[in-house]
């Protein structure tokens, strides 16, 4: 049956870690936030709402629109941008919640490509250079638009979707990202880029709502 109406939107949503010493607020050690207005590309009626600010929360919400093949884009893209800050040796981890069907042959997260792009974009002056360099999961692709295959059962196939993340699973580790404190601003940190894509194709009639949860904390020691 083709669908006419299934979507699958998602809402991204942020754990900040502050540290509390002895009832005060010590210098924080970790963000993450915003990185920037998301973007949505080869969507038939979908949406995506964010905010281009890199001082407040990220909070994006992914409507895709018309998945079946009446949407003849043949991939949708949702580019998400994630500003991380940090004073120590960090980890970027990522949950899924929601996202599954009773019905195989309705949406389910392997049906959502989920990739992290390997190069990252400096805010500014105070943003921490190190030499060490940071560490990716090598299950997460770069880009799931990349390498799509088609399997026995005509579905489409990706190198890496939101059905890879089990649990809390570590996609990005790294030595100090920002200089003096990681305190939310605009010029101490880097950019990452998170992709999610989705190919039109026959599903069973419904919809179909995830949460992808991002949270960052303290890493393997690394020397910067």
């Amino acid at each position: 049956m083709i669908s006419s109406n299934t979507k699958l939107s998602g809402l991204l949503r942020i754990v900040v870690f502050v540290f509390v010493t002895a009832g005060v607020v010590a210098a924080q050690t970790f963000d993450i936030s915003s990185g920037g207005l998301p973007t949505l590309i080869g969507s038939q009626g979908g949406s995506i709402v964010g905010t281009s600010s890199t001082v407040t929360n990220l909070s994006v919400t992914i409507n895709w629109g018309e998945v079946s093949p009446s949407n003849t884009n043949g991939i949708i893209t949702a580019n998400v941008p994630i500003a991380i800050r940090s004073v120590a040796a960090y980890q970027v981890s990522v949950s899924v919640s929601g996202g599954t069907n009773v019905d195989p042959q309705a949406l389910q997260r392997s049906d959502v490509g989920f990739g992290l792009e390997r190069t990252f974009t400096q805010m500014g002056n105070r943003s921490q250079t190190c030499s060490t360099p940071d560490t990716y999961n090598p299950a997460i692709t770069a880009n799931p638009a990349v390498g799509i295959t088609t399997n026995a059962a005509g579905r489409i196939s990706y190198v890496s979707s939101l059905a890879t993340v089990t649990g809390s699973t570590v996609i990005l580790s790294g030595p100090t990202l920002s200089r003096i404190n990681a305190s939310r601003r605009t010029d101490n940190g880097w950019i990452i880029n998170v992709i999610f894509v989705m190919t039109p194709q026959f599903y069973a009639a419904g919809s179909n709502s995830t949460t992808v949860t991002f949270t960052i904390g303290s890493g393997p020691a690394l020397v910067c």
